[in-house]
């Protein structure tokens, strides 16, 4: 009996996840002495304090901390994955539409394995897939084509950066967009078990799908748009629906 008591007192409770905390622009925010890549909605105040400069929740993961909220104008962050536009073609960079103010640049040279006698040759219109490497609101946005993770030369087409071909490109609120970059993105997994399909999410609210055929690509399409208010249990049950409509 004392043993099983002694057990019993050892056992160990999980930890309570922190709710959810809202903010208030010139807001402290508390990092709790952890690094962390300052996203959307927070920025330093000049001295050692970190202060939110919107009102919403404050999310953080382990790398990343921002405000989400309902925002509608995408405002560039060091770090954020985006798909835009070229809408400019320079000899030593291409001016690509994210959805800012103004296009932001991107390096004839941000891609890997680019030089100056091997570089890619975009023409105006070309949908690209990027990520911010700088974001100041007084200078332009700069873009890279570079990935610390996949090291394939641009000439190979299979890097994790770089144009989108063929596909399907359409707008969707900021929100839905990065709740797509979760790795357990219920929505996503859900198609997944149906259909075979390529995605590339953009920050900026852009997001990218190609599938097997057309009737496909609208499916995921719709799917993606119709879940942003829905739970597992509806968003299960409206994929299935769409399946059975598009069969």
């Amino acid at each position: 009996m004392a043993s099983t008591q002694s057990t019993a007192g050892k056992k160990k409770h999980k930890k309570l996840k922190e709710p959810p905390r809202s903010t208030f622009p010139g807001d402290i925010v508390d990092l709790k002495g952890k690094p962390a890549r300052l996203g959307n909605g927070v920025i330093p105040d000049g001295t050692t304090n970190i202060i939110s400069t919107r009102y919403g929740i404050l999310k953080r993961t382990q790398n990343r901390v921002w405000v989400d909220n309902y925002q509608k104008r995408y405002i560039a962050s060091v770090g954020d994955w985006v798909i835009g536009v070229i809408v400019e073609k320079h000899t030593e960079n291409f001016k690509v539409d994210i959805g800012e103010v103004h296009p932001a640049i991107l390096p004839s040279l941000s891609f890997e394995g680019a030089t100056k006698r091997n570089r890619p040759n975009l023409d105006v219109g070309t949908l690209i897939y990027c990520v911010v490497v700088m974001a100041n609101k007084h200078m332009e946005t700069e873009l890279s084509c570079i990935s610390p993770y996949v090291k394939k030369e641009w000439v190979t087409g299979q890097g994790l950066y770089g144009p989108l071909k063929d596909g399907y490109a359409f707008e969707c609120p900021l929100r839905l967009a990065r709740s797509l970059t979760n790795p357990k993105c219920f929505v996503l997994k859900c198609i997944g078990e149906f259909l075979k399909f390529e995605v590339a999410v953009g920050l900026n609210g852009k997001i990218w799908v190609n599938s097997g055929s057309e009737i496909e690509t609208i499916l995921i399409t719709n799917a993606i748009l119709n879940s942003e208010f829905m739970n597992d249990t509806q968003t299960e049950t409206m994929i299935q629906l769409l399946i059975q409509r598009a069969s």
